[in-house]
């Protein structure tokens, strides 16, 4: 496979699939088909890409350049053997599935990984988003890394064991600090706070994360080994035990390597 990729169908019309289907769309591909289980969503994005849809893998056109899975993980291997490709390339979107689960159902596959946490109801800037880029030949990975750079300035290759490594680190980096900040609102609207109060900490913490890096940004009761804070704190979340539990266990955590 050596022509250049023109017509796509995308499979998952949900937050990956929708931001992919818009950038592609707008770089000039020709979305030929939206794919998907969940009607209604797959109707708005194809509509909205001017294509046609199907909620029936069966159904999924053949012949097109390219097939993106923007599918959860625990799908994508349900989904495969429904769609009866035999050599068009076949890519997943997923940064802990590795390139091989592909192999039975097309001769050409490959991976496009956008290193990004993506809501529809948000627009993002795919351009600054990295794409790790994974493939089952120099040719088709030389494909998939033109078509990337059609829509992001970061394309660069990475091995499924790279790309699990990533999505673990990017696991720590995303969503376990998301989960941090909602514990940090339930905390202030139990003392009649408004979470509002720490976007300027949580803004600046990111920015000398990324600037100085997270180790030389490190501050905190832990990091200054204040015992008698560390004990006050504790007692506070007494009522808490789940999120006591988080506390000491970080704390100890940075006690231990600070």
């Amino acid at each position: 496979m050596d022509k250049a990729i023109r017509n796509i169908v995308i499979i998952g019309a949900g937050n990956v699939g929708t931001h992919l289907g818009r950038a592609l769309s707008q770089a000039g591909l020709n979305i030929c088909q939206v794919a998907g289980w969940r009607e209604q969503a797959v109707q708005a994005l194809a509509s909205e890409l001017g294509t046609g849809h199907t909620t029936s893998m069966h159904e999924v056109r053949k012949g097109c350049d390219l097939y993106i899975m923007a599918l959860p993980d625990q799908i994508i291997e349900s989904i495969l053997p429904e769609l009866g490709l035999t050599d068009e390339l076949l890519v997943h979107t997923s940064g802990s599935i590795p390139l091989g689960i592909l192999s039975p159902y097309s001769a050409n596959t490959g991976v496009l990984y956008p290193l990004q946490t993506f809501s529809r109801k948000r627009n993002i800037d795919l351009r600054e988003v990295p794409f790790l880029i994974e493939a089952s030949s120099p040719a088709n990975g030389k494909l998939l890394l033109d078509l990337a750079g059609r829509i992001s300035r970061r394309v660069s290759l990475a091995d499924s064991g790279q790309r699990q490594a990533l999505h673990i680190a990017a696991v720590f980096a995303c969503n376990f600090t998301n989960r941090m900040y909602d514990i940090a609102r339930r905390i202030m609207e139990e003392y009649g706070l408004d979470f509002s109060l720490l976007v300027p900490l949580i803004r600046e913490t990111a920015a000398k994360a990324t600037e100085i890096g997270p180790a030389g940004s490190q501050t905190g009761p832990a990091y200054r080994r204040d015992m008698k804070i560390i004990e006050k704190h504790l007692d506070i979340l007494a009522g808490h035990p789940g999120i006591l539990e988080i506390y000491r266990d970080i704390t100890n955590n940075i006690l231990d390597e600070s």
